[in-house]
């Protein structure tokens, strides 16, 4: 091993630390130079990682380890010779696995800071412990679509016209792996009727339902809630005041609980959303339908209004209140919530 002395003249001789003295993003900068170091030899082994003088023999040992733990390089039957994992495969797959470490530390803060301040002697100032204050729309929107990420076995949400739930929306037209999930876990989305016109609310409704999530909507929602596992949730009230401290991230386990018992209460009160109009089994049970007025039903019996039927159907609102009493006159209905049960019972929902 170098002695003090010689570490320092390899410091001064490179700009760059020994692999032993070297810390957070200096030993990071030892690992990648190393690392394309070995690109560049193809077969890289430890004479020729030697020979090419930029490390030594203490630091070939230790970086060659880090990068096989990484992934990046593949030990062989050879000690001393090693495998360059193609970086089309090793470097998405490392990346995942930083960002997948980046989301734990982000998710865990609220209780460090709760740790750190009880270790402290100081009370929290907007965080008690499984409870943090989230301000404004933009911690809100940061907090839901984290939660999106590090779920693990279920994800309900409950949305409301929130100026968080719309932005985030609108933010995932662009990127829709912001609002994915991973591969497993279970997904409720209800959107409330006020959103039924909004765009980027539809298609994220659409693209659940595609991935063979549960999706439905409710009318009247008084505010956003979302839970993740049986661990997070979070609480948006910035429908009621835009920039209030009110909202809320939850890790309570007594609180989780009551707000996952609330999101079942809506769930039960939703109806299913864009479960197309469909042919039954039986040829005598198919529908009697042209397409249009079957997407005019769905919608009103997800509690459309006729103004918000019209936009999404493409025709006038005078068109749409024709359609809905012709509908509503071959279901034998009075009334929407009739014409609702009424197209249930037929099996045309």
């Amino acid at each position: 091993m170098m002695c003090a002395v010689e570490a320092d003249e390899r410091t001064a001789r490179t700009g760059r630390p020994t692999s032993w003295n070297a810390y957070g993003e200096a030993y990071e900068d030892f690992v990648s130079a190393l690392y394309v170091n070995a690109i560049r030899l193809r077969t890289p082994t430890r004479a020729r990682l030697l020979a090419g003088g930029e490390f030594d023999a203490e630091e070939i040992e230790v970086g060659t380890r880090e990068l096989v733990a990484r992934g990046l390089l593949a030990a062989t039957d050879d000690a001393d010779t090693w495998r360059v994992v193609p970086p089309s495969e090793s470097m998405p797959r490392y990346a995942a696995a930083v960002e997948r470490r980046m989301e734990t530390t982000r998710a865990t803060a609220m209780q460090v800071e709760a740790l750190w301040r009880r270790a402290a002697g100081e009370a929290p100032a907007r965080t008690l412990e499984g409870l943090e204050l989230l301000l404004g729309p933009e911690a809100v929107a940061e907090r839901l679509a984290l939660l999106h990420r590090t779920a693990t076995s279920r994800l309900w949400w409950a949305v409301d016209a929130s100026p968080a739930a719309r932005r985030l929306l609108e933010e995932a037209l662009l990127d829709p792996d912001l609002l994915a999930v991973r591969d497993g876990v279970r997904r409720r989305v209800v959107l409330d009727t006020a959103m039924l016109d909004d765009e980027a609310a539809l298609l994220h409704l659409d693209r659940s339902r595609a991935a063979g999530h549960a999706v439905g909507v409710a009318t009247g929602m008084p505010f956003s809630i979302l839970v993740a596992d049986s661990t997070a949730a979070v609480v948006d009230l910035t429908a009621l005041e835009r920039d209030a401290e009110g909202s809320i991230a939850v890790e309570l386990p007594a609180a989780v609980q009551a707000i996952s018992r609330l999101l079942e209460v809506v769930w039960g009160l939703s109806t299913p959303y864009g479960r197309h109009l469909r042919e039954a089994a039986q040829g005598e049970a198919r529908l009697p339908l042209p397409e249009r007025d079957q997407r005019i039903l769905a919608l009103l019996t997800s509690g459309a209004s006729d103004q918000v039927i019209a936009r999404q159907t493409g025709v006038s609102v005078r068109t749409v209140e024709r359609r809905v009493r012709y509908l509503m006159d071959h279901l034998g209905a009075a009334t929407r919530f009739q014409a609702g049960v009424q197209a249930a019972r037929r099996g045309w929902l």
